[in-house]
């Protein structure tokens, strides 16, 4: 399996998750548009009784700011939501199991295989011991993590980090950028 078929695998699970997600986060964010809306409104009307002159310029100050205010929120909001997003790929890759992760740590040391000839791994599960033995490769330690290998050669000129940790870190703002197109490009117009 490749780097892109495990990111669109990781991209259908997460997707899958956040459906929920999306409703809630549109309900935010018109809740918090109709409260800086409505207060707005209030403080123009308060400002107009004091003159219409003075009304206009403060009211225009106030709608800016109120308008400013919801454009942080929504941000804020967006912001929260894309990183709930992250947490739940990451809870997701560290809850895989069975034959899909077996599938996916056999293709990891493939890869490594077709890169390095002489090599050991560095494994994040019990189970990627037993997979790279039955493959034929040596595990010479452990390294705390949500799953995947890392390999090295074993005269130390070349190592590739093919782990979930570090291949979520490499591809952290392409995911973040699909997540907030999936969930608000079609909802911001």
């Amino acid at each position: 399996m490749s780097l892109e078929q495990l990111i669109e695998t990781i991209r259908r699970e997460a997707e899958k998750e956040i459906e929920g997600i999306i409703n809630s986060a549109e309900k935010e964010a018109k809740e918090i548009i109709k409260k800086a809306k409505e207060e707005g409104r209030k403080e123009a009307k308060k400002i107009e009784a004091k003159g219409e002159k003075e009304a206009k310029r403060a009211r225009e100050k106030i709608i800016a700011a109120a308008k400013r205010e919801a454009r942080m929120e929504i941000t804020n909001a967006k912001e929260e939501i894309i990183q709930k997003c992250m947490e739940e790929i990451r809870k997701k890759l560290q809850e895989m199991s069975g034959k899909k992760y077996r599938e996916i740590v056999k293709e990891l040391i493939k890869r490594a295989k077709r890169e390095m000839k002489d090599f050991y791994i560095v494994a994040t599960r019990e189970e990627d011991k037993k997979i790279a033995e039955k493959m034929g490769v040596e595990v010479k330690t452990m390294k705390k993590g949500i799953g995947g290998i890392i390999a090295k050669s074993k005269d130390g000129s070349k190592e590739m980090d093919l782990t979930f940790d570090s291949m979520l870190e490499r591809k952290e703002e392409e995911i973040r950028i699909a997540i907030a197109k999936r969930l608000f490009e079609e909802h911001d117009n």
